[in-house]
């Protein structure tokens, strides 16, 4: 947000030193507003396009897919009750009858029993409305869908309905009327008999149909066959369950006998167990052979005992041994192999016996479901007919006592009605909703709401960012503002120095309206000693402080520029000549204001700047050596500008600004917070510190913010060779001139 010094019409009345700042209010003016809105007009007219665009868009989707359709009718009602004799307030109360009789007439279309009698007529079913809405819903929907009114001043009722099909309005708003003429003639008591019995007749017509549709269910429950019975209880179900679970088990069983076969027919099959050795050893071949061996062995330990190993009858008696036990090995091995293929043959032969079975049982299933279908499909009919039963004598009792109850009124009514329809219902020529004057209505509201979305975003920032801002939520005046050095078109760099390097840029201006406005706050005699602060660091106190020195110097005033910020000194970075010795020698006496101060490089403008850093800042700031300090630099200079730490961070600003004339709080746009900057002042007011005004800084340039034309303007008024020189930077006095400045400076320390 750019912005340039406050003219004279804008300047705001600064209150004079010691008198309280004006009441400060929080409330948007029209001014204000205008101001949000054309600050953020792009972003206005980007939310317009975008939200017009989903208006034209929903207005069209309704338009193609959501069409609403009008069909009206238009009842006369008239009461032929004898009129009793006139007398003086007899208009007035014939008048209230009236439209008494009407409203009831007009209520009485809507009521329940007319609307259920509706919709229980074939044309009704028989439309679009009745098939999308829910059945349990269809009576308060078409109460609320109805519109059933009287015509002012007119015996006319005029009943009207909007659906999505052009053809059902006109069938609903006809039914309704009839149902309604037939309703209102029944109640009569001569005249509409003929109407009772036709109640009765359609009462019997219904009995006569539901005599018929019983004999249909009769002969349609004796073709089907014995023992016949739906869900879990019927036999079909029951077969169809027990099928299945035989096909279940079979296919499981199949499973197992298949991998069971594949494995014995596997060159690396299952191996012989102890059961098949048990057998093969049970065979009488091979437990005879095992008895010869035994016996062979037992012979053959006798010899052995008599003769010696190497005797000859004891070789040839241990190779019958050998011999035998071959043959006994060979026929165990033949009885295993004999034994394992039968084994698999048995496999083979269940899995063939299991398959077969399971194809028997999947045929049976087959037929099993398709016998449940058939019982499923004919429980299904014999449903329909049951529910058309049921609504055949829901109907028929209805009937019966809509005949019941016309009977007692016509018994009970000695008065009759003229009614009659005037207009009959017909076809919509085009649709009534949505209606075009919707879209232009859209359009507005979709500007509406693109405007309320940058105010709405103007309440939820928080920030200082205007001038009003400050005057409306810290109640304390305002000085001036500064722009942003980056939205200035001559480049400067440093801004500390701005009112020095560049006099005629828009930032040197800033200053010196800033200067106007101070030396108007106050009186001069007021406003010798000025502390500058800030909320938090960063907000460019040093550089106000230090512009807002030059500015008062170029005035002709001898200003002295004070670094009393300990924490963070600055002024010996930007004046490089100030030295090392400053304020705190000063103060533990090691000097005095003529021998510390240096001068600058801009006239009337001396700097004494912060030296080296004490233990304890504040503590020092609050001796009385300040106070000397003060009065010692008074009496030599106009003007005394003290850059102070910030005013949250350290109590050095709050113990400044109770021992001099006066205070100026800066802060930084779009960085400080109101509730900061307000903490800020009130720590300031809370120690009886008077505050000359407020200073924003780096106020950026924006659409419709402060004076962003005027920036132009300003560059365009000045003449080519002045703002060429306003883009050049300003060089040091000469060496001439430099002499003569020291030469006025040793002068005036003498």
């Amino acid at each position: 947000m750019t912005t340039i010094p406050a003219t004279v019409q804008e300047r705001i009345p600064l209150p004079a030193a010691g008198a309280p700042p004006a009441a400060a209010t929080t409330a948007l003016s029209m001014a204000d507003l205008f101001s949000i809105l054309k600050g953020r007009a792009v972003m206005i007219v980007l939310l317009w396009l975008v939200f017009s665009i989903i208006a034209v868009g929903l207005f069209f989707l309704f338009y193609i897919y959501f069409p609403g359709y009008q069909a009206e009718a238009w009842v006369e009602c008239i009461s032929n009750r004898p009129l009793e004799a006139e007398t003086i307030g007899q208009p007035a109360l014939q008048q209230h009858e009236h439209e008494r009789f009407i409203n009831s007439q007009a209520r009485f279309m809507t009521s329940p029993g007319i609307l259920l009698d509706v919709l229980k007529t074939p044309e009704v079913r028989s439309t679009r409305w009745f098939q999308d809405v829910e059945p349990d819903e269809r009576p308060l929907e078409l109460e609320e869908d109805l519109s059933s009114a009287p015509i002012r001043d007119t015996n006319y009722v005029r009943v009207a309905i909007s659906c999505r099909e052009r053809t059902d309005p006109a069938k609903i708003v006809r039914q309704v009327v009839n149902r309604y003429l037939l309703e209102v003639r029944d109640r009569a008591k001569a005249p509409y008999r003929v109407e009772l019995e036709t109640y009765k007749a359609e009462a019997e017509n219904l009995r006569l149909q539901i005599n018929r549709k019983l004999e249909q269910i009769r002969d349609f429950t004796a073709d089907l066959p014995p023992g016949f019975q739906t869900g879990d209880g019927g036999i079909a179900y029951q077969q169809l369950t027990i099928y299945a679970e035989q096909v279940a088990a079979l296919e499981l069983q199949t499973m197992e006998l298949e991998s069971l076969s594949q494995l014995y027919n596997d060159a690396f099959g299952p191996g012989v167990s102890t059961e098949d050795r048990r057998l093969v050893e049970q065979d009488p071949l091979v437990s005879a052979l095992a008895n010869q061996v035994l016996m062979l062995e037992q012979g053959l330990q006798l010899l052995g005992v008599k003769f010696g190993s190497n005797h000859r009858e004891v070789k040839e008696f241990q190779n019958h041994l050998d011999m035998a036990r071959e043959q006994l090995d060979t026929e165990r091995d033949r009885k295993l192999i004999e034994m394992q293929d039968y084994r698999a043959e048995q496999v083979r032969t269940a899995f063939l016996n299991s398959q077969n079975a399971l194809l028997l049982a999947q045929e049976k299933l087959l037929e099993a479901e398709a016998v449940q279908s058939d019982v499923d499909r004919r429980a299904a009919e014999l449903q329909t007919l049951n529910d058309e039963l049921q609504f055949l004598k829901e109907a028929r009792d209805g009937a019966i006592d809509v005949s019941r109850e016309v009977e007692r009124i016509t018994k009970e009514t000695g008065r009759a009605l003229q009614v009659g329809i005037r207009q009959d219902p017909v076809d919509p020529i085009e649709r009534s909703s949505p209606a075009w004057i919707l879209l232009p209505t859209g359009v507005v509201l979709a500007l509406l709401l693109a405007a309320a979305i940058p105010v709405l975003l103007e309440f939820l920032d928080t920030s200082v960012r205007t001038p009003q801002d400050i005057i409306r939520h810290l109640n304390i005046p305002m000085l001036g503002v500064v722009p942003d050095v980056d939205d200035e078109e001559v480049p400067i760099d440093p801004v500390e120095t701005a009112v020095r390097d560049a006099p005629h840029s828009m930032i040197a201006e800033a200053f010196r309206a800033i200067r106007t406005n101070l030396q108007f706050s106050a009186p001069a005699e007021r406003q010798r000693t000025i502390v500058v602060t800030s909320p938090r660091p960063e907000d460019g106190k040093t550089t106000i402080a230090c512009n807002l020195a030059a500015s008062l110097a170029q005035s002709g005033r001898r200003i002295l520029l004070v670094d009393a910020n300990f924490r963070r000194p600055a002024l010996h970075t930007i004046f490089p000549n100030a030295g090392e010795k400053g304020l705190s020698n000063l103060l533990i006496g090691e000097g005095t204001v003529e021998s510390l101060a240096r001068r600058t490089d801009i006239a009337n403008l001396d700097v004494l700047p912060s030296g080296p850093t004490p233990p304890n800042p504040a503590e020092r700031l609050a001796s009385p050596q300040v106070q000397e300090f003060l009065e010692a630099a008074t009496a030599r200079y106009d003007q005394v500008i003290i850059d102070s730490p910030p005013v949250l961070l350290a109590t050095d600003a709050s113990v400044l600004a109770t021992g001099v004339d006066g205070a100026i709080l800066v802060c930084r746009a779009k960085e400080n917070s109101r509730g900061i900057a307000r903490r800020a002042s009130d720590l300031l007011l809370s120690v009886n510190a008077h505050i000359f005004g407020a200073v924003l800084n780096v106020a950026q340039t924006r659409r419709g913010g402060y004076f962003r034309e005027q920036m132009a303007t300003f560059y365009d008024y000045q003449s080519g060779e002045a703002l060429e020189r306003s883009r050049q930077p300003v060089l040091p006095p000469e060496s001439a001139s430099d002499d003569a400045a020291g030469s006025a400076w040793e002068s005036n320390d003498q």
